[in-house]
């Protein structure tokens, strides 16, 4: 589950981890009261569960209180990737001398805990990856012993921090592996963790990812409306991260999603989303994962690439046809699917495939012929 920015900062906060005063608001009135109260010299932030706010527009600085009216206005009537703008959160605004990121996941090639450190912050860390990777300093942590000082001491030398700032960061980073920990987090960051002008250190943003496995651990966590197509695939068993490109993704395993998304992006298509089905691909996974995808109206063509290490390819060969049977009579399918079996009782699979009558569905043997037919498809779509 996801947390807003606001419910985060209240959780770091209980934590001792510093962050900007806040107020979350409802109505445009209530936005300016806040203006007010936080002496003018604030920052009005929509909020929503999904990513891309900043380059939505959903960040603004009024200078007045008319224009705090009008700028509020405006961000309660946004929708940002298909989500609804209900809460606007008036922070007061930050004299920014120096900006870092600082964040904790789950690393599945280790299945521990990893936290990350950058020199540089304010920017999406897959970007900063890829545009700067130097600045980015990883350590993994023990879990049977947790996050030690010197780990951060480490990684703060390596990055060539000025030693005067290093005892705060370990301190909101020791406190943030606490939450990570106690709050089963699945991922926490602070991005941007800004270095004031006055030498101060706030979280400037907050996101806190817990483990929809173990809500049943913390009661005292909001009871979540199903509003996002993310909850909705949450509730459904499924993992699934909305994207900006135009080709669907169904894949079992994390991993092999991912690394069907690498296939995408390297022959030059987009993903439009990320969907791991799991176990639930013998079930209904691949029913309620097309159902899900295709509530995005980018969405050009779908791509499905399974691979059969435990279940067998044949019972998700008829899991896929009962689905694409079923959405050809309901005339709720109008796009492209590609599949690609590989594993157990694959060549049974790929009969049961070659004998569905969609003109619809499309079957390459290889992931790569997959990819390249997927994205020549969904080019044909628009």
């Amino acid at each position: 589950m996801k947390l807003f920015e606001y419910e985060a900062k209240d959780i770091f906060a209980k934590y001792g981890i510093p962050v900007p005063k806040g107020v979350i608001c409802e109505t445009p009135d209530e936005v300016v009261s806040a203006f007010y109260n936080l002496k003018k010299n604030v920052v009005l932030k929509a909020q929503v569960l999904v990513g891309g706010r900043g380059k939505a527009g959903a960040i603004k600085f009024p200078k007045t209180s008319s224009e705090a009216s009008d700028m509020a206005k405006s961000l309660f009537d946004m929708e940002i990737k298909g989500e609804r703008v209900e809460k606007v959160y008036v922070e007061q605004a930050l004299s920014i001398e120096k900006e870092y990121y600082l964040g904790i996941i789950t690393d599945t090639d280790t299945s521990s805990p990893l936290l990350i450190f950058a020199s540089e912050g304010g920017m999406e860390i897959e970007l900063l990856a890829k545009e700067k990777p130097e600045v980015i300093k990883k350590v993994v942590i023990n879990p049977l012993l947790g996050l030690m000082s010197y780990n951060i001491r480490f990684i703060l030398k390596e990055s060539n921090l000025s030693s005067e700032y290093h005892q705060q960061i370990i301190n909101i980073a020791l406190n943030l592996y606490s939450i990570y920990w106690e709050m089963d987090g699945e991922l926490i960051e602070i991005n941007p963790l800004v270095l004031t002008k006055d030498g101060d250190l706030f979280a400037a943003d907050a996101k806190l990812n817990i483990d929809n496995n173990a809500l049943f651990r913390h009661p005292e966590l909001p009871k979540r409306e199903i509003k996002t197509v993310e909850d909705k695939a949450a509730k459904l068993g499924l993992s699934y991260v909305l994207l900006d490109g135009n080709i669907g993704i169904i894949s079992n395993g994390a991993g092999l999603t991912m690394a069907t998304m690498d296939h995408l992006n390297l022959a030059g298509g987009k993903p439009a989303n990320f969907l791991d089905a799991g176990e639930r691909i013998l079930r209904d996974g691949v029913k309620d994962g097309m159902n899900i995808i295709l509530e995005n109206p980018n969405v050009d063509a779908i791509l499905i690439n399974i691979f059969a290490g435990g279940p067998r390819c044949d019972v998700i060969a008829e899991k896929i046809v009962q689905t694409i049977d079923e959405m050809e009579e309901s005339k709720s399918l109008n796009v492209p699917v590609v599949v690609t079996l590989h594993g157990r009782y694959m060549e049974e699979g790929r009969k049961i495939l070659s004998k569905c009558k969609s003109p619809h569905l499309y079957q390459e043997l290889e992931i790569e012929d997959a990819v390249k037919k997927v994205i020549e498809l969904g080019g044909k779509s628009k």
